[in-house]
C-alpha cells in the first residue's frame, strides 16, 4: 500500500548522475529518499553518449582543462567554479574508478578521446554508451544502500517552503498525493529540451526542478544560453523524434558535408568539425537554410566502427544506413541548458536547505558554450561538494519541526489547455532557437506572456502547460534582455561590444543585471547601475581576453 508522507533526512529529486552521487555519499551518515519522475535509470545522464572529461594523462593538466572550458565558453564562465571542476575533476573520477566504474582501456591505459573544442584527448568513455554504462552502475550501488528509499514513476509538483526555507516538497503518484519532510531537499532534474519542438533529450527533460525552483523563489540565470547539439539523426519524421550523435565521431575522423560533398566547416572554423559546439551548430544550420542537405561523413575513419560505436552503428541500421558506407542525414536539435538555478560552489541555491546540482542548476561552469564532455563532471564534482556540505550542515545545525504540508494540490488536465503544448515548444524553437531576431522575440514574448496568463494554475493546482509557458517566458525573456551575439546566444541586430554581465530572474522580482557571476545570497538588486546603463544600452569595451577570442564565439 503507498504512503501518503514520507520522512527522510535528504530529499532527492531526479535520478542522473548528479543526484545519484549526492544520494550515495549521503546515505554514508543520513537517511536518503529518491523520487523520480520515471524509472531509476531514466534520465538525460543515460544519453550521454561522448564520456567525461578530465585531465588524466601526463601531456594533460586541470589547467589546460580550464582554459580548454573558459574559452569555449566565451569566457562568460565562473572562473572560480571553473578551477574548482577541473582540480576535483580527476580526483573524484579516480574514486569512481576504484570503487568500480569501469571505463574503456588501451594497452592496460585509460582510453582517452578528443572532442570539440578539447586542446588534448582527456574524455573518458564506455564505447558510445559511457552515460548508459555510468547509470546502470550508480543505479546498482542506490539499490545496495540501506539508507536510501527510492519512489519511482512518481511526479513532484511544488516544494514545500516556508520563510524562504525548504523543508520538502508535495508528490503524485498513482493519482495520490505524497507529502515528504526532510531537512535538505536536491534538485537533480536535468534539462529542459522538451520544451523545443526538435530536440535530441528523453521526454522527461521538461525544465521539471527550474520550475519547482523557480515557484519556491530561486534565483535563475543565463537562461538564454540553450545548447544546440549539431549532429543529430531523424528516426521518426511523424514523432519528431530524435538520436544523438556524438561529437565523439568527429574526434574520431568523421566530417560534415553537404549534399554537393563539400567540407563546409572550414569556412567558418579553422577547427572545422571540431569546432565548439556552437559555431559547428550555426554552420549546420546556415547551409540549411541555403536549402543544402546536410551529413556525417564516417566513410574515411579507419577500424570497426560497429566495435567503436556500436548503439550508433545499431541505430543508423535500423534505418537501412551504415557509418562505413553511407553519408548520414543530421540536423541540429536542443540539447543542453547552460543555464539554471544560480547556485554556488557547493550546490545551494538561495533557498535554505535547498540545494540544485547538474544541468538544473548553474554556478558558471559552462558559460556561453558547454565544453563537450564537461557535463557529467559538473554533476560527480559539484554533487561531491553538495553532499559534503549537507554532511556539515546535518552534523551542527538543530532542527524545529517543520511547518504542517498543505493536505492536498492537484494535477489540471484540461485537454484544451494540453493542446497549447506543441504551440509553445514551435515558438521556441522557431523564434527561440539557434538563430533569434529581436523583433520576432518581441512577439513571441508577447504571445507566450499572454498564454502564460490564461494558463495559470489556482494556487494549490498544477499545471504541465503552465509550466511549460512559464518556461518559455523566462527563456525569452533573458533572450531579449542580452543584446549581443555570444556562444549559443545568437541574436539579430547585435551589438559588437558590451560591458561583460549576467542576467538573473526570480519571482516578483525585476530581471536584474550583475556585473560579475553572482553569489545566490547576494541580494538581487544590488546592480542598478548596470542595470541603467545596459538598459540605455551603453557599451564598453570587453576584457581583452575574451576580446581576442570574440571572433571564435560568434
Amino acid at each position: 500500500m503507498l504512503k501518503q508522507h514520507y520522512e527522510t533526512d535528504v530529499l532527492i529529486i531526479g535520478s542522473g548522475i548528479a543526484g545519484l552521487i549526492t544520494a550515495l555519499k549521503c546515505a554514508k551518515f543520513t537517511s536518503v529518499l529518491i523520487i523520480t519522475k520515471d524509472q531509476l535509470t531514466e534520465s538525460n545522464t543515460r544519453y550521454a553518449q561522448g564520456g567525461i572529461a578530465a585531465a588524466l594523462s601526463n601531456n594533460d593538466s586541470p589547467k589546460h582543462h580550464f582554459n580548454d572550458t573558459m574559452k569555449a565558453g566565451c569566457y562568460h564562465n565562473n572562473p572560480k567554479i571553473v578551477d574548482i571542476l577541473t582540480k576535483e575533476g580527476p580526483p573524484s573520477l579516480k574514486e569512481l574508478l576504484k570503487s568500480g566504474l569501469k571505463f574503456d582501456t588501451q594497452n592496460n591505459q585509460l582510453s582517452l578521446a578528443k572532442e570539440a573544442a578539447h586542446s588534448t584527448a582527456r574524455v573518458l568513455h564506455n564505447k558510445d554508451q559511457t552515460g548508459s554504462t555510468i547509470i546502470t552502475y550508480l543505479s546498482n550501488e542506490i539499490k545496495k544502500e540501506k539508507n536510501i528509499t527510492l519512489l519511482e514513476n512518481t511526479q513532484v509538483i511544488k516544494l514545500h517552503t516556508v520563510n524562504n526555507t525548504c523543508y520538502g516538497a508535495y508528490a503524485i503518484k498513482n493519482n495520490q498525493n505524497i507529502t515528504i519532510t526532510s531537512i535538505i531537499t536536491c534538485l537533480g532534474t536535468g534539462g529542459i529540451g522538451h520544451l523545443f519542438k526538435h530536440t535530441s533529450n528523453p521526454k522527461i527533460a521538461t525544465g521539471d526542478g527550474l520550475f519547482l525552483g523557480y515557484e519556491a523563489g530561486c534565483q535563475v540565470i543565463d537562461l538564454e544560453f540553450m545548447q544546440f547539439h549539431p549532429t543529430s539523426f531523424c528516426t521518426n519524421k511523424t514523432l519528431n523524434t530524435y538520436f544523438l550523435i556524438s561529437e565523439a565521431i568527429r574526434g574520431a575522423g568523421a566530417t560534415l558535408v553537404n549534399h554537393n560533398g563539400d567540407d563546409f566547416t572550414s569556412n567558418y572554423h579553422p577547427d572545422k568539425a571540431l569546432a565548439p559546439r556552437d559555431i559547428v551548430t550555426r554552420s549546420i544550420y546556415d547551409q540549411l537554410c541555403k536549402g543544402n542537405k546536410v551529413y556525417l561523413d564516417c566513410r574515411n575513419i579507419k577500424g570497426d566502427l560497429t566495435t567503436a560505436f556500436p548503439a550508433i552503428s545499431r541505430t543508423i541500421a535500423k534505418q537501412n544506413l551504415s557509418l562505413k558506407n553511407n553519408l548520414i542525414p543530421i540536423t541540429p536539435t536542443a540539447h543542453y541548458m547552460m543555464g539554471g538555478l544560480l547556485t554556488n560552489e557547493n550546490s545551494q541555491t538561495n533557498i535554505t536547505n535547498l540545494y540544485a546540482i547538474g544541468e538544473v542548476a548553474c554556478n558558471g561552469t559552462h558559460g556561453a558554450n558547454r565544453l563537450a564532455s564537461n557535463s557529467l563532471l559538473d554533476g560527480l564534482v559539484f554533487a561531491n561538494r553538495a553532499a559534503k556540505q549537507i554532511q556539515t550542515t546535518l552534523s551542527t545545525k538543530t532542527y524545529s519541526s517543520p511547518p504542517t504540508h498543505t493536505p492536498t494540490i492537484n494535477i489540471k488536465t484540461s485537454i484544451k489547455e494540453f493542446s497549447e503544448l506543441p504551440n509553445i515548444h514551435n515558438i521556441l524553437w522557431s523564434q527561440c532557437g539557434i538563430s533569434r531576431q529581436i523583433t520576432t522575440l518581441q512577439k513571441a514574448l508577447k504571445t507566450i506572456s499572454n498564454l502564460t496568463q490564461q494558463l495559470k494554475p489556482s494556487e494549490s493546482t498544477y499545471s504541465r502547460p503552465y509550466q511549460h509557458a512559464l518556461l518559455a517566458k523566462l527563456i525569452i525573456t533573458s533572450a531579449l534582455s542580452r543584446h549581443e551575439s555570444i556562444g549559443s546566444h545568437f541574436i539579430t541586430p547585435t551589438q559588437s561590444s558590451t560591458k561583460q554581465y549576467w542576467i538573473t530572474q526570480q519571482k516578483e522580482t525585476t530581471l536584474t543585471y550583475h556585473d560579475s557571476f553572482p553569489s545566490p545570497f547576494s541580494s538581487p538588486k544590488s546592480s542598478n547601475e548596470l542595470s541603467t546603463k545596459l538598459a540605455s544600452k551603453e557599451s564598453t569595451d570587453l576584457a581583452d581576453t575574451r576580446k581576442n577570442e570574440e571572433t571564435n564565439c560568434l
